[in-house]
């Protein structure tokens, strides 16, 4: 789940990005959303969830799972489908075993809420990547508070989120001598 919300978010430090050649014009996007990354434990159960929403690109949910009696998952994206909205995460991810059956295990079923936790941070970066392709990173990041549970395999457990943020960006990407 890398995506231009995502790179915001790195502590490297800003490059200065090359002049374009030709007269090559970068191609710009508005990109506003959310991320989070929770972890939790219940009950012999340990579960991580991803939750991306990028007005740009989609929305992305992961889910991995792990209980005494093996190893489960799920996610999708990019979809259009809202995730975080007025204050509430609402998300379905179908579950499956992660063995040679795939068998499936049912829905986990992330719940919540959320709200801003400050004021928004600036946010400015250049990052090269692959080679010689750029992309420059303006706008905010506002972190967020959140209070978030996932009922998976019978379990309910409750998550806590080390990356939660909302985010509204400006990004280039350009790659110098391209028409």
């Amino acid at each position: 789940m890398i995506g231009a919300g995502m790179v915001a978010t790195a502590g490297v430090a800003a490059q200065a990005a090359p002049a374009t050649e030709n007269g090559s014009k970068p191609q710009q996007t508005i990109e506003k959303g959310y991320a989070l990354s929770c972890t939790g434990q219940s009950g012999g159960v340990t579960v991580t969830v991803d939750l991306y929403q990028n007005s740009a690109f989609g929305s992305h949910a992961s889910l991995s799972v792990e209980t005494p009696h093996g190893e489960y998952g799920g996610g999708y994206g990019p979809l259009d489908t809202t995730l975080l909205s007025n204050g509430t995460i609402a998300a379905e991810i179908p579950v499956r075993k992660l063995d040679d059956t795939a068998e499936p295990a049912g829905d986990a079923v992330i719940s919540g809420t959320y709200a801003d936790a400050g004021q928004p941070k600036r946010v400015h970066e250049v990052i090269e990547d692959p080679a010689d392709h750029y992309v420059i990173t303006k706008g905010t990041n506002t972190q967020l508070e959140t209070v978030t549970t996932v009922d998976v395999l019978g379990e309910s457990v409750p998550l806590s989120c080390s990356t939660a943020f909302a985010f509204d960006l400006t990004v280039l990407r350009l790659t110098p001598g391209q028409d």
